[in-house]
């Protein structure tokens, strides 16, 4: 029979495909999960129909290490996924394809995913620095592993996901990310007055308004309103090894976002606009940029192309250890953005919608030493709300 059950919600296909060299016939067998008969036949039809076309699948000739190229090209491409997305999943890969890629990904189960977990908690780093994996890099592998077994459940490449039945590796969040003393902010920013005008601008719309590095350096003139004093974030650049930079849109929906400006802000940009103009003028034919003006990015190199991002990290870190503060990155800006606000009383949903997060919840977990901090500050803050009641119903 074409269609066999095998257990509940359970059948097995069979389907006749030829004979080989031999005169042995050819049958081509898969288990799927269907509701009833009805489902499991509409499953049959299809099947034989990609056998037919020469399109179907084997899931038993297929290794985890062939599933992964298969599902790169069936779901990345077809999600559209950043370069910069699918480069940190081949880095993670890298590791499940050495431990688990040879598997047939029908024979994958629980045990051989513990054991590989287990393994990620003793093996040394690929960069060869000093100590071993921290429990979010562990977990990372887990993630992929499970989105990718999801993916083969989905398409019934197989019938469960085996990373369903391990629990995901715990890690707590860990905030380490360096943030400048009142004190060392204040030096910081003394010292940013004498750097050129397109370095303090930079960073201070990053600390201003808690951009990301490819969001500041994608601003082209077009986004600033100076009547409004409003600043449009719409696209990000990024750099992909071998591949150069290329524009973006933002990392997620809400981080197209409009953002107020400061008179100060507005003054710097005026200034620094009229300087970028004069220049394009000067250059002439050797401006590489775009001949009308609010199309050029504002972050630009001498002849107008786009600046790279990683020139801010470079000039950030000699900038720091010229004026003798703790090395911090163009994402400590981001950070410091965040935290001074927090610290100021500023409202969790506002600074989310600040930086462009989807939701407060990922604030939330970044910030949670500073929530906790300002909860607990509250205890005072209410014993004097009763105390002063008191008072004041005692005079009466």
């Amino acid at each position: 029979m074409p269609v066999q059950q095998r257990g509940k919600n359970s059948w097995q296909i069979t389907i006749n495909n030829g004979s080989d060299p031999q005169g042995r016939r050819i049958r081509i067998t898969k288990t799927i999960r269907a509701e009833n008969k009805t489902e499991a036949l509409k499953y049959e039809k299809i099947l034989a129909g990609e056998i037919a076309k020469k399109n179907y699948v084997n899931p038993q000739s297929m290794t985890l290490n062939s599933f992964y190229s298969y599902w790169k090209d069936n779901y990345l491409k077809a999600q559209k996924k950043r370069d910069k997305t699918v480069l940190s999943y081949d880095d993670l890969f890298r590791r499940i394809d050495a431990a688990l890629g040879h598997m047939p990904i029908d024979k994958l189960q629980p045990k051989h995913i513990l054991a590989f977990l287990d393994q990620l908690r003793t093996c040394p780093r690929l960069d060869n620095r000093p100590g071993g994996l921290s429990d979010n890099s562990i977990r990372k592998h887990y993630t992929l592993l499970h989105l990718i077994l999801k993916k083969a459940t989905q398409w019934q490449f197989i019938l469960n996901n085996p990373a369903d039945a391990v629990d995901p590796p715990k890690f707590k969040y860990r905030n380490t990310k360096k943030i400048l003393s009142p004190k060392e902010l204040g030096i910081f920013l003394i010292a940013l007055r004498q750097e050129n005008l397109k370095h303090r601008l930079w960073a201070m719309l990053c600390l201003s308004l808690g951009l990301r590095r490819g969001e500041a350096i994608a601003l082209q003139w077009k986004h600033v309103n100076f009547t409004e004093k409003k600043l449009t974030i719409c696209q990000t650049v990024q750099y992909i090894p071998r591949k150069g930079l290329s524009l973006k849109p933002p990392k997620t929906d809400s981080s197209n976002r409009v953002l107020s400006l400061s008179n100060e802000l507005i003054d710097l940009l005026s200034v620094y606009k009229k300087i970028k103009h004069k220049e394009q003028i000067t250059l002439a034919n050797k401006w590489c940029g775009n001949p009308d003006f609010n199309e050029n990015f504002i972050f630009t190199t001498w002849d107008g192309n786009i600046s790279h991002p990683d020139s801010m990290n470079i000039w950030l870190r000699k900038f720091a250890k010229k004026n003798n503060l703790p090395a911090i990155s163009p994402h400590s800006l981001r950070h410091m953005a965040a935290t001074y606000l927090l610290h100021a009383g500023a409202d969790i949903t506002t600074v989310a919608g600040k930086l462009g997060h989807s939701n407060g919840t990922i604030t939330q977990t970044v910030y949670a030493h500073l929530l906790q901090n300002a909860e607990q500050e509250t205890v005072a803050l209410m014993n004097n709300i009763l105390s002063s009641s008191i008072e004041k119903a005692n005079k009466i």
